[in-house]
């Protein structure tokens, strides 16, 4: 019969269970970098629809210098502010409530 060597079974038990914590770290760590990916693509595309929005606003504005019948809009959603002591020259229609 072959004895049992305890310094043996106490090794191989030490490299399994290295073995299993090094697995699951490494798929902590896979799955963590893909989410990391995920939300960096996530926030370029919003960087982009933010630089995107602010660029229309911008053009807006500048617009209303020439054509002011866009100035009701443009207060409706705060994009222009009033002249201090000055009277829009239109209100904006109020929203509908349901």
């Amino acid at each position: 019969m072959i004895k049992s060597n305890p310094l043996a079974v106490v090794l191989v038990t030490m490299l399994f269970l290295s073995a299993l914590a090094s697995s699951w770290f490494s798929a902590w760590w896979f799955l963590g970098a893909r989410e990391l990916q995920s939300l960096e693509y996530q926030y370029q595309s919003l960087n982009q629809l933010s630089a995107a929005m602010q660029s229309l606003a911008n053009d807006s504005v500048e617009y209303s210098k020439r054509n002011p019948a866009i100035d009701p809009l443009l207060l409706q959603f705060d994009l222009k502010k009033t002249a201090p002591g000055a009277a829009p020259s239109a209100q904006p229609a109020p929203r509908p409530t349901r």
